[in-house]
């Protein structure tokens, strides 16, 4: 049996409407061909910055201690989405307080994970439903 190891893990929202996107995200970063573990979990970096129960944050560190524990990962992908109903900020799509929400929730959640897991690099992305990818932070 070969060496497990792959560059990244993934962590990107389970909302269908991002199917699509994320693919094309993979592909631009060269994800799909050096490897990559993908996680969906509604919210990303609300359950990690602000879950509403603990058992959310410990779900989502979980996998990616396991990811980096098996596949000795060297870059974690936090990657949330406009229009996300986790975030119940549908009635504001596409506004500054929707933006302002997820950068913040995006860099707490980045501080948590670098915490939790040194030496491994946290980027964090905002995804549009068009498909476009904004690097946070």
């Amino acid at each position: 049996m070969g060496e497990l190891r792959c560059r990244a893990c993934v962590v990107a929202c389970i909302d269908f409407r991002l199917d699509k996107a994320l693919r094309r995200f993979l592909v631009v970063r060269g994800l799909d061909k050096d490897g990559a573990d993908v996680v969906r979990v509604a919210g990303v970096s609300l359950s990690l910055a602000q879950p509403d129960k603990k058992w959310q944050r410990d779900f989502v560190l979980g996998q990616l201690i396991a990811s980096h524990a098996l596949h000795q990962i060297r870059e974690i992908y936090l990657v949330n989405h406009e229009d996300c109903g986790a975030y119940g900020l549908e009635c504001v799509p596409d506004s500054e307080e929707e933006r302002a929400r997820h950068w913040k929730d995006l860099g707490e959640a980045k501080k948590l994970v670098v915490r939790e897991i040194p030496g491994v690099e946290v980027l964090t992305y905002f995804l549009h439903l068009d498909g476009r990818a904004e690097q946070v932070g």
